[in-house]
């Protein structure tokens, strides 16, 4: 009998086999052996002599055996005999968690071999080794009988679970996702997950690449599992294993890829800017139709290159979303650029370098300018900018478009609106996973609904500033879609380039 995690329990027996298996119910188990504490020619509490294994052994035998990966449990069907080899077991020095009455056994989880002190031994070294933010993919902790965190306040514990969990598990666990996706970008230190199979093992590996730099996993001793991590830890950067007990833990970190870091510099005219750090390229907005200015352009491959009039930054946003692969990709304007510096007076060694921005990255997830409060609302800037009906008008269609595409940020479209803070810009820097779960989101719904905008109110025609209506809109893009979804949010200044 199997179970979701191909897990069956190895099983020692002492007791009747006909009891055992009448009271036993659809738990898994797999029975490897017999056993006997007591027969008429040998007694355990007066000489210490076990059967099992086809002979008369003793505890110390006994003790390496369960040790050994050979056996997950040595079961009691009879409380007595349990009681008696115990106690006598203890004075002797010797007691495993590993020795379970029948009933123990029915209640402990069927997908994995629990044991209290392996419990005790991770949190410890998630508290020694830094680990501040853990994902327990599959519950781990609400799973056994150990409900509190004890030692260990320093790490933060989320938990995957489509039970709802008791009310006892918030001891541990400081939210509870349905499932992977809930968790969307969040990052953690670490990932929790419990024994598979090799192949199962592996497809959770590749599933958990986005949510945390560490896999953590326990394998039984001389389980197929331990086995693996032994034959391909080659391929990770490091295995370290924490042993004792009946199982072991296996701190795994996976060989992290080359970065491909840039940063797009967006412009529209020829600009001179020599010294912009490694991993800055300027690209052209709007080629399309326009003087080249000898640099990346918009206008290849897959792009929209022809809505730039209206849409400005975001036809460079889109080129690069649908035609460059970097692990690391942030957006920034000719005369716009992110720094640590507090002093915003431009100079270009203050620019965010690639360390310093993959240094940030580390805790966070997108990098973003400081939030600004202004005084009036978003919907009122936009008037400021086109006029309160061409304004207004703008807003109807994008809202349509997005109730249309993406109706559960309606919400967070109508709150911004009303709102008097905004990310500003288009300026981020994020990795791949955020950017590209970005621009499938915004231009979902942000380019047709330009080309209604455009068609509808003539914006070729128009001025400057109400042609480029779909562009303030688009600004305030980044903050609808930031307020849905669950990211850690670094803020850093924007200095702006004299004369430019």
């Amino acid at each position: 009998m199997h179970n979701e995690f191909g897990f069956v329990p190895k099983i020692l027996l002492c007791g009747n086999e006909a009891d055992f298996f009448s009271r036993v119910g659809e738990r898994p188990f797999k029975l490897v052996g017999r056993a006997k504490i007591s027969d008429k020619n040998f007694d355990f509490v007066k000489d210490g002599k076990i059967f099992f294994g086809g002979k008369l052994q003793d505890l110390p035998a006994l003790a390496d055996f369960l040790q050994s990966g050979a056996v997950d449990y040595f079961l009691f069907t009879d409380l007595r005999d349990f009681a008696a080899f115990r106690n006598n077991a203890y004075k002797r020095g010797y007691l495993s968690r590993q020795v379970v009455t029948l009933e123990e056994f029915k209640a402990s989880p069927k997908d994995f071999l629990y044991d209290v002190g392996a419990d005790v031994r991770l949190l410890n070294q998630l508290k020694d080794s830094g680990i501040k933010t853990l994902l327990d993919v599959d519950a781990y902790f609400s799973r056994g009988r150990n409900f509190t965190k004890r030692v260990n306040d320093f790490t933060e514990i989320d938990a995957v679970s489509e039970k709802i969990l008791p009310p006892i598990t918030e001891n541990f666990y400081t939210r509870v996702y349905k499932n992977l996706a809930q968790v969307g970008f969040k990052h953690y230190d670490a990932a929790l997950v419990i024994e598979r199979e090799p192949v199962a093992f592996e497809q959770m590996l590749v599933l958990l690449e986005n949510f945390s730099d560490k896999i953590i996993t326990f394998a039984r001793k001389g389980s197929e599992l331990e086995q693996h991590i032994f034959k391909t830890a080659d391929r990770f950067e490091e295995v370290l294993g924490l042993h004792g007990g009946a199982v072991d833990w296996y701190f795994i970190t996976p060989k992290e890829p080359p970065e491909n870091f840039c940063v797009y510099v967006v412009t529209h005219k020829k600009v001179e800017l020599d010294n912009l750090p490694e991993g800055y390229e300027i690209i052209h907005a709007g080629r399309a139709g326009n003087e080249d200015l000898g640099c990346l352009g918009d206008d290849t491959g897959e792009n929209i290159s022809r809505l730039n009039l209206y849409i400005n930054e975001l036809t460079a946003l889109y080129w690069v979303w649908k035609n460059i692969s970097n692990t690391v990709v942030g957006l920034a304007h000719y005369r716009r650029f992110f720094t640590e510096s507090n002093d915003e007076k431009f100079s270009y060694e203050k620019i965010l370098t690639k360390d310093a921005a993959l240094k940030i990255l580390e805790r966070y997830d997108i990098i973003v300018s400081e939030i600004y409060c202004g005084g009036l609302t978003q919907r009122e800037f936009v008037v400021n900018d086109c006029g309160e009906n061409l304004a207004s008008f703008g807003e109807a269609v994008l809202r349509k478009h997005i109730m249309q595409a993406q109706p559960d940020y309606l919400d967070a479209f109508d709150y911004v609106m009303n709102s008097s803070t905004l990310y500003k810009c288009n300026m981020f820097v994020t990795r791949q996973k955020v950017f590209d779960a970005y621009c499938r989101w915004l231009f979902s719904f942000l380019i047709d609904a330009t080309e209604e905008a455009v068609q509808k109110a003539e914006l070729q025609n128009r001025s400057w500033s109400p042609r480029r209506l779909m562009s303030f809109l688009g600004e305030r893009m980044l903050t609808v879609w930031l307020i849905k979804n669950r990211l850690r949010i670094k803020e850093l200044k924007i200095m702006q380039v004299d004369g430019l």
